[in-house]
């Protein structure tokens, strides 16, 4: 069969014709909504993606960190810093513990290669007693034998000592790198108890 061929005449009365009709669907209803529907998906996708891995707001669901955070309120979650940087002391943590499909918050205590332990309602790092009046002031009733930090691991610990379940317990042990989520960054709701949280400095 001849293949049929288009003098430039034909084309740009072709293209023309193309144009006239793109103009005429612009008005129309039915074009409108479709505009609608791709900006509703880009929004929706852009959430998302924001939700997903760089911040996203969450729920304090039980006191295991009072008077820090307490049950019912909202907290920001900023997820991007620990794909650049390890997680350090003080730092507030959203984590997964083995075998739990809930998220747990919790603050960072102990380090990669670190020795921690509990001992006479104290925590010692290295030997050493970790000053944590900057949030804590109670004593922590029980001690607990020394545990070594493993490599790309945290020891973490809720701020309400007698009322947590964390690194301390040995079914919880301590939280790989890859089981953190990100860290929490401020208290965003309620309004009138809106907080946000800076680097804990150790003394």
């Amino acid at each position: 069969m001849k293949r049929r061929t288009f003098t430039q005449s034909q084309i740009r009365y072709l293209r023309d014709r193309a144009e006239e009709q793109y103009e005429n669907m612009r008005g129309s209803r039915s074009f409108r909504n479709v505009e609608f529907l791709i900006y509703i998906a880009i929004v929706v996708l852009t959430a998302l993606t924001i939700r997903s891995f760089i911040a996203e707001p969450i729920r304090v669901d039980g006191d295991s960190m009072v008077p820090t955070l307490v049950h019912n309120e909202d907290m920001l979650v900023e997820k991007m810093s620990y794909w650049f940087n390890d997680p350090q002391r003080g730092d507030i943590v959203i984590c997964f513990y083995p075998g739990y499909t809930e998220s747990c918050v919790k603050r960072v205590i102990g380090l990669p290669g670190e020795t921690v332990e509990v001992k006479g309602g104290v925590i010692y790092v290295d030997g050493a007693p970790l000053d944590e009046s900057a949030y804590w002031t109670g004593e922590i009733i029980g001690d607990t034998d020394p545990v070594t930090v493993g490599a790309r691991e945290v020891f973490v610990v809720g701020d309400n000592r007698n009322g947590s379940k964390d690194s301390r317990n040995p079914s919880v042990g301590c939280i790989p790198y890859a089981k953190l989520v990100g860290h929490v960054v401020a208290v965003v709701y309620p309004f009138d108890e809106f907080e946000t949280f800076s680097r804990v400095t150790y003394h």
